[in-house]
C-alpha cells in the first residue's frame, strides 16, 4: 500500500467517526478538537484516563486501528505490529520473524514512517487520543495538547505487578527497560528528549490528581485552545 492509499484509507475511517458525532446530536455543528497526545510513565494508568477523557469529552481513542493500518501499510500481521510496539528497540521478535519469512519483516524504520502517516491524518480531524506512539512529539503544535502522566514508581510497579502477573524484581525490571527504551526511540525518531517538561502542555501526577479533575482540567484547556484559534481568525483582531 502506498502513502496515497495509505492517507486515503485513514481519511475514510476519520469521515466514519465525524459521521458518527454529527448524528449524536444533530442541531449542533461539531467542532473540532485537537488531539489529546498522551505520553505516560509505565503503570500510571494513562489508558484508563485516556478512556475516561474520551467518554467525557466526546473523543475516539485511536489504538488497535493504528496498529491495524501499520499492518495494512507494511503487509505484515497485526501481531507483527503490535509486537515490535511492545519491544520495539530490542528487535529480537522481528529479526526473529525475518529469518522466518523475510517477506513479512517489518523494522522500526518502516513502522515509524507508516505511523508518521497515519499521525497525520488523524490529526487532520482531530477530535481523537492518541497515547503514547510519540503523537506528542511528531504531531502539529497546533493540532494537539500534549500530556503527559506521571506517578511515584513504586505505585507504578504495584500496577504492573497487579496487570501482568509479574513479581516485584520482574516488574521493576519490566517499567526500567520499557522507560529505556522509549527514550531511545523517541530520540533517535523525533529529536528530543522526552523527560523534557517544556515538550508538554501539561503534567499530571496520577496518584495525586484524580481522573475527574483530569477531565476538568483537559476540558479547560480545549476550551481556552478553541478561544485563542476563534480570536486568531477574527478580522477585527480583537482578543
Amino acid at each position: 500500500m502506498t502513502n496515497h492509499e495509505s492517507l486515503a484509507e485513514l481519511e475514510r475511517l476519520l469521515k466514519v467517526r465525524l459521521e458518527e458525532w454529527q448524528l449524536r446530536d444533530k442541531n449542533e455543528q461539531p467542532r473540532t478538537k485537537p488531539v489529546l497526545a498522551i505520553t505516560q510513565e509505565p503503570g500510571c494508568g494513562a489508558e484508563n484516563i485516556a478512556k475516561r477523557l474520551c467518554s467525557e469529552l466526546q473523543l475516539h481513542l485511536y489504538d488497535w486501528e493504528v496498529v491495524e493500518q501499520i499492518a495494512k501499510d507494511e503487509k505484515v500481521s497485526t501481531q507483527v505490529v503490535a509486537t515490535l510496539e511492545k519491544y520495539p528497540v530490542g528487535g529480537w521478535f522481528a529479526d526473529y520473524v525475518a529469518k522466518l519469512e523475510p517477506e513479512y519483516s517489518l523494522t522500526l524504520d518502516k513502522y515509524v514512517d507508516s505511523l508518521k502517516t497515519i499521525l497525520l491524518a488523524i490529526a487532520l480531524t482531530g477530535n481523537a487520543v492518541i497515547v503514547g506512539r510519540g503523537s506528542n512529539f511528531f504531531l502539529p503544535p497546533d493540532k494537539k495538547i500534549g500530556l503527559c502522566f506521571v506517578a511515584p514508581l513504586d505505585l507504578r510497579i504495584k500496577n504492573i505487578m497487579k496487570e501482568s502477573a509479574l513479581t516485584e524484581k520482574e516488574a521493576r525490571q519490566h517499567v526500567s527497560q520499557l522507560e529505556a527504551e522509549y527514550r531511545k526511540l523517541v530520540t533517535k525518531y523525533f529529536r528530543t528528549d522526552m523527560r523534557d517538561p517544556s515538550q508538554y502542555h501539561l503534567i499530571i501526577n496520577t496518584a495525586l490528581v484524580t481522573p475527574d479533575t483530569i477531565v476538568q482540567l483537559v476540558k479547560t484547556m480545549i476550551h481556552t485552545v478553541e478561544a485563542e484559534k476563534g480570536n486568531s481568525h477574527d478580522p477585527s483582531g480583537n482578543r
